[in-house]
């Protein structure tokens, strides 16, 4: 979907960049180039600069995949089905996004950022821990404890962030695939 605002504009063209350079990488002269924005602007919607800019471009990143994750898992009433679900779900579209979304990539964002930003790690620790808490309360419906919930939370969210980093290094989504089979073999041995 094309941004419709020039505040919009701005955002979705520093998180393009940011995806594709780095977060070090991009300048704001990059980011008013991109977005076809006058350099004034950057400054007016985001007086704090890039740090804002990349900022706002995680919260809004783990919105819009918080969200998906909900939906996928809504598919089943299952737990581990649903997580089953969608990790194959995302495998189906992931090379498909990485192309066409205008997403950044938190993982590389926060191997970039973890020990020079406090503002953006914080940033990216907060989304992540969004998204464990909506596995956890996947699990907690379907009669986990909520300690154990939280826990294996965690753990889907790494292995999907392990299978997701190695299926683009691979050009292939099999690692997505493998995690989905583990972790359904995972569930299955827990009854």
């Amino acid at each position: 979907m094309e941004p419709t605002n020039s505040k919009e504009k701005i955002l979705s063209a520093a998180a393009k960049l940011f995806r594709k350079k780095g977060y070090h990488a991009t300048s704001l002269s990059q980011i008013t180039k991109e977005s076809s924005a006058p350099r004034g602007s950057i400054y007016y919607y985001f007086p704090d600069g890039k740090q804002q800019l990349a900022k706002e471009a995680i919260q809004k990143t783990g919105e819009r995949v918080k969200s998906y994750i909900e939906k996928s898992l809504a598919s089943h009433e299952d737990a581990a089905a649903a997580i089953q679900y969608h990790i194959k779900m995302m495998a189906d579209r992931m090379f498909e996004q990485v192309e066409n979304e205008a997403d950044i990539s938190l993982a590389a964002m926060s191997s970039e950022v973890w020990s020079s930003n406090e503002t953006l790690r914080m940033a990216c620790e907060d989304v992540y821990n969004e998204w464990e808490q909506v596995y956890a309360d996947k699990l907690v419906c379907s009669g986990y404890e909520q300690e154990e919930a939280r826990q294996l939370g965690s753990a889907i969210q790494s292995w999907i962030e392990g299978a997701y980093t190695l299926s683009l290094t691979k050009n292939s989504t099999v690692p997505m695939q493998i995690a989905a089979d583990q972790i359904g073999k995972l569930f299955a041995n827990r009854n």
